[in-house]
Order: structure tokens, then C-alpha cells, then sequence
């Protein structure tokens, strides 16, 4: 397993269908929202909990329009996590070993992309001119180590986790690894109380246990617990995937919070802080993983087509991310991230022979789609 700048790629089973939302690499800009006890004002340079309710999300544009841009947003990014899964799983189990390419160097090609994206978007924000664009960089980026080190907290965040989720895999069998990871709708959900300000109605609560008992029935379907042998502590084991959880859901809504409190910083530019520490941990996660092998084949070995696509998937779908950090939060995103593992073994069913469709998977995604409906049926 390669564990790198909060992605993974597995080269073999058991399978655990997830998706690079485990990434959350993403940005957004909203006008500065009133922070409890203090004004306006002062809560564009502030870090305090950020009080944000659904209306407030979005301000512009009639309420069709805005119901339908939020529809785009999520339909686009969960058929980009689903085309990365199913890609990325093709090529490490059909392409031979001595041929295969260096997974953390496409984390780190990811990173390079999402850079040139936000890079690019910022000089169209910028009317295409080239002294403003400049002057933004300079102002926001070159000029604000502060900011850049606070977007750094997220990115070593996200790779603390995913080094904590190969611990919890050394001491857990796939079945117990895979429902206790689904806590991880819990502890966003109690992140975006207290630090969003965020308040949940008893319907939302229930939605929510009910999107981690779907997701956690769809992960048992293709769980062979004959196959799998303990090893190492029981109590590591669980005490690792418990911090994933907690990890997970505090770097995500860490990450909402700067992005909808945490001053004035373009949108784009927040993109730009957030991939250049992804490229940092990236880097090292080069390094450390699969150096000998890079400096041995080169850095592009194994490279076609469908890894390229696979660069694309993981860029693309990063930027996503930050549009729904932008016009919904994280518990939107958990749950298009539910409907993509729905996706991906559907998918996979139809490609590989390795994946049954069970009990566990009908009765899963019944779930998930009612939680979906349920959660969106109430306003907050």
C-alpha cells in the first residue's frame, strides 16, 4: 500500500472500494460569514467557529438554478471518484508487476495538475490580465506565509491518516477495518458542530447513522473473513481506526472552516496553498516509498494512456472537492462519496470477476439512497 499526500493506491485485494475524496484536497471562497460574538468585521481575520447554515452557503442566483448547480457539481464529482477507483484498479491488477508504474508518482503528478488548474483559473478570475494576476499571487501567496502555513494543516492531516489506516490493516481483517472507517460520517458531523457552529435536526442525525449503516453493509459485500488472518494488537487496530476518523473528520472541516472563514483569500489562490503543500507531501512520499525504483526505471515508467487518465480523474476531481466545499460542505460530499462505492461495484461487477453483488450490497445501497433522499428532505 502507498500511503501519500492524503491518497492511496492498493495493489491488491481485499478490495475496499473508497474513493479520493479520502483526499479532500480542496478550497473555496465565500464572503466572509459572521463568527459567534464577534462582527462582520473582525470575522474576516478570525479562526473562531464559523456559524453556517444551508442559506447561507449560497447567496447569488434564484433557488433553481442554484438547486441545479449543486446537482452538477455532485453528479460530476462522483462519476470522476468512481471513473479514479475503477481505473486505478484496472491497471494494478492487469498490467504485470515488473511493468506497473510508481503510484506516488501519480499523486504527485495530481498535485502538479491541480496547481496548473488553480494557476489557471486565478488569471481568468483576473480578466486575463497578467498585472493583476501577479499582484494577487504576489499579495495572497508570495507575501502570506501565514496563510499558506495554516493550509498546511489539512495536508499533513490527511497524511497522518492515511499512515494511521495502514497500521489499522495490520492489526484489523478487512470486515471490522471497513465498518469502523464509515465512523468517519460521525466525527465530521461533530467537527461541523464545534467548529462550524453547524446544528443537526433529528431527521439529519438519523439520515446520517443511516448513510454509515448503508455504507458499511455495501464495504461487507465483497468481505471474505475466511481469507483473512489476525495479525498484530487488536487494541492498535482499533485504536489506529479510530484516529483515522477522528483525523479524517477534523481535517476536513478544518479545511471548510478556513475556506468559508478565514479572510479574503481568492478562492483560487486557497487552491494554489492547498496542492503546493500536496506537492511537499507528495514529494516525500516519493521518496520514501519508491525511490530506488524511480531513480532506477525513471519517474515516467509505466506511464499511458489510462494513467494519464488516471492523473486526470484524481486533478479533476480534486478541484471538484473545492466546488463542493464552496456551494454545499463535508457531509454533502460523505454522501456522494456513499453513492460512488455504490457506483464502483456496480462497475466493477460488470468488468471483473472478482466482485458479488449480495444481500449486503441490495440492502446497503437501499439505505444509502434513502438517507440521501431523508437528509435532503428537511431544511436546516
Amino acid at each position: 500500500m502507498i500511503v501519500v499526500a492524503g491518497c492511496r493506491l492498493t495493489t491488491a485485494p481485499p478490495m475496499r472500494y473508497h474513493t479520493c475524496c479520502d483526499v479532500a484536497q480542496s478550497t473555496c471562497d465565500v464572503e466572509p460569514v459572521a463568527l459567534m460574538g464577534l462582527d462582520k468585521d473582525d470575522a474576516k481575520e478570525s479562526l473562531l467557529p464559523v456559524k453556517i447554515s444551508d442559506g447561507d452557503i449560497i447567496k447569488e442566483g434564484g433557488g433553481r438554478h442554484d438547486m441545479l448547480f449543486k446537482a452538477y457539481v455532485i453528479i460530476t464529482m462522483t462519476w470522476l471518484w468512481t471513473g479514479y477507483t475503477i481505473t486505478v484498479r484496472y491497471t494494478r491488477t492487469t498490467v504485470p508487476k515488473d511493468e506497473l508504474y510508481a503510484a506516488s508518482t501519480v499523486v504527485l503528478m495530481a498535485e502538479a495538475v491541480k496547481c496548473c488548474i488553480s494557476l489557471i483559473m486565478l488569471y481568468k478570475e483576473n480578466h486575463f490580465r497578467t498585472k493583476e494576476f501577479f499582484s494577487s499571487i504576489r499579495q495572497h501567496y508570495l507575501n502570506a506565509p501565514k496563510e499558506l502555513l495554516k493550509m498546511s494543516v489539512p495536508s499533513v492531516a490527511y497524511a497522518f491518516q492515511n499512515n494511521l489506516d495502514f497500521v489499522a490493516l495490520s492489526n484489523l481483517d478487512a470486515g471490522l477495518y471497513q465498518v469502523t472507517t464509515q465512523l468517519k460520517v460521525f466525527t465530521t458531523a461533530i467537527f461541523m458542530m464545534l467548529f462550524l457552529g453547524r446544528r443537526f435536526s433529528a431527521t439529519r442525525w438519523a439520515a446520517i447513522s443511516l448513510l454509515f449503516c448503508g455504507v458499511a453493509a455495501v464495504q461487507l459485500n465483497n468481505v471474505n473473513d475466511t481469507s483473512v488472518e489476525r495479525r498484530g494488537s487488536y487494541f492498535v487496530g482499533i485504536t489506529a481506526v479510530l484516529a483515522t476518523c477522528v483525523t479524517a473528520g477534523f481535517a476536513g472541516v478544518y479545511f471548510e472552516m478556513m475556506l468559508k472563514g478565514g479572510g479574503n483569500t481568492p478562492f483560487w489562490i486557497r487552491n494554489l496553498q492547498m496542492y503546493s503543500c500536496g506537492i511537499v507531501s507528495a514529494s516525500i512520499g516519493c521518496l520514501f516509498s519508491e525511490a530506488d525504483a524511480i531513480a532506477k526505471r525513471g519517474f515516467f515508467y509505466g506511464y499511458n494512456a489510462k494513467v494519464c487518465a488516471i492523473v486526470a480523474f484524481l486533478s479533476f476531481g480534486g478541484t471538484y472537492i473545492s466546488l463542493v466545499m464552496k456551494y454545499l460542505d463535508n457531509l454533502h460530499k460523505s454522501f456522494a462519496s456513499a453513492v460512488s462505492i455504490i457506483l464502483v461495484v456496480i462497475t466493477s461487477y460488470l468488468i471483473f470477476d472478482d466482485v458479488f453483488i449480495g444481500a449486503y450490497f441490495v440492502v446497503g445501497t437501499a439505505i444509502v439512497v434513502f438517507s440521501v433522499m431523508l437528509y435532503n428532505s428537511v431544511p436546516e
